[in-house]
């Protein structure tokens, strides 16, 4: 895959010191642009306030750094109350306006209030976000090109009005400009504040310059632009290919059903014998809401499987309830504590991660049913749900927290055999039982419980993981 955002970063940074087109020394030099913009905004003419050891690099000698109040004005936005949205008032222009670089107008919010002159849009202006609750959104912006004193722009917004909006918006995406706000060790949200923008440093070539430089991007991002499109085509044809070959594994047709694996119907047999062990090891409870199997299975299988309920293949049980595990109960690590693993050790797929530990007492006293041993596979719950990791050998004794859910299969099911049929299938089941929205969290167990799980003789599922695999390996390639 291309990296087209270090590309679009790069080609920035040359526009920006003076090196993606050529100069032409029979063109008028930036400091008299820059002199004659100052007298429009008012000053009596150019003056440089700043020193040579401000500036953070070196540009061709037909070029100025100047202050972006050298060169264009700046404004915040209108303060509104929500008793002021209505559905006939004035467009106001918020950050979720700003997508992609460009304006968009498919989430709207109007208002019924005082609106100043200067909290208009013009044509041309360049809206800023100037706050938000993440550092990477802040600062993104957009060129309006819309008639004016129609659109108002919100109070975390900013606008900046220059003739060189065009340049100077390319200037807005560098991290020449960024980093008058937000640097890389910061743990406050920062803002771009009226006196960032009036006082930042910005390298101004002559006008004629400017337009080849603009020219030069907008070309070069086109190309970038459609690289974007096709990339963004293949993950989707390669997500998609790889949901269909998952689906015709565990389905039972991209591998050979062989008279010497055995039926399902004698693994079912031993399955139960195997989980009333796990039940007895691992302080679990006999499953009384298990259904009996019915005609509504989700596709037909081979001879030799079996449709079983979800419950019959192990143990699955939810971390502990509310207060029963608090971060106040939380200890620093020593020889007499125990791991609390979280949902980051299901999505990142890491079991050395973490910093939460209990004591060894309230373990044996209150957590020791949540404990989790290697092979056992964690799934999370919230959030970004249904991720699963199957845990390693030599993991630090730990027990699962409120977000996690913990999976001991029985040895009739092969553990990879059960997560693609968990990815591929239960996410959608819980999707569809969600009603088509997002999944906000892992379904009551009387419900998980009695979906269907496809159980084919063991050496077939193994089989169908190393051909999965073998795909995968291949389509990644």
């Amino acid at each position: 895959m291309i990296d087209t955002k270090t590309i679009r970063e790069r080609i920035l940074f040359l526009a920006l010191k003076g090196e993606l087109v050529e100069q032409n020394p029979q063109e008028e030099v930036a400091s008299e642009l820059i002199d004659d913009l100052c007298k429009k905004i008012g000053y009596k003419s150019f003056e440089k306030d700043f020193s040579d050891d401000e500036v953070p690099y070196d540009v061709p000698s037909s070029w100025s750094w100047c202050r972006l109040s050298d060169i264009g004005s700046t404004n915040i936005g209108l303060t509104y109350h929500p008793d002021d949205v209505t559905e006939n008032g004035v467009i106001v222009a918020r950050s979720s306006n700003i997508v992609n670089g460009k304006m968009d107008y498919s989430n709207l919010v109007k208002v019924s209030c005082n609106i100043r002159e200067n909290q208009f849009l013009d044509n041309n202006d360049i809206l800023i976000c100037a706050r938000n609750g993440s550092k990477a959104l802040v600062g993104k912006c957009a060129i309006y090109m819309g008639d004016s004193k129609k659109i108002a722009f919100g109070a975390f917004m900013a606008v900046f009005r220059t003739p060189l909006f065009r340049y100077v918006y390319y200037y807005f995406n560098t991290d020449v400009f960024k980093k008058n706000f937000i640097s890389d060790d910061s743990k406050q949200i920062n803002q771009v504040t009226q006196n960032i923008l009036k006082q930042s440093l910005i390298p101004i070539p002559p006008l004629a310059e400017q337009e080849r430089i603009v020219q030069r991007i907008e070309a070069v991002f086109e190309i970038l632009d459609r690289i974007d499109a096709l990339q963004s085509q293949y993950v989707f044809n390669q997500k998609t290919l790889k949901s269909k070959l998952i689906d015709a594994a565990i389905q039972g047709k991209l591998t050979e059903q062989l008279p010497g694996d055995g039926t399902a119907e004698d693994l079912y047999i031993s399955m139960h014998e195997e989980k009333n062990q796990i039940l007895k090891e691992r302080k679990g409870r006999l499953d009384k809401n298990i259904k009996e199997l019915d005609n509504k299975v989700p596709y037909a299988l081979p001879d030799n499987w079996k449709w079983v309920r979800f419950g019959e293949i192990g143990l699955f049980k939810k971390g502990p309830f509310g207060s029963a595990l608090t971060k106040a109960m939380f200890v620093p690590e020593s020889d007499d504590t125990v791991k609390v693993y979280e949902q980051q050790h299901a999505i990142q797929k890491n079991s050395k991660l973490g910093t939460y530990y209990i004591t060894r007492e309230y373990f044996n006293d209150k957590m020791s049913g949540f404990e989790v041993l290697p092979g056992d596979i964690l799934v999370s719950c919230a959030g970004t749900i249904g991720e699963t990791y199957i845990l390693p050998d030599n993991i630090e004794q730990g027990i699962i927290n409120q977000a996690l859910m913990r999976v001991v299969l029985v040895p009739s099911v092969n553990k990879r055999f059960f997560q693609y049929y968990f990815d591929a299938n239960l996410k959608k089941t819980a999707q569809e039982e969600s009603n088509g929205s997002a999944i906000k969290n892992i379904p009551p167990f009387d419900v998980m419980k009695n979906w269907y799980f496809p159980l084919a003789p063991l050496k077939e599922q193994e089989r169908i993981v190393e051909k999965i695999e073998e795909l995968l390996s291949v389509l990644q390639y």
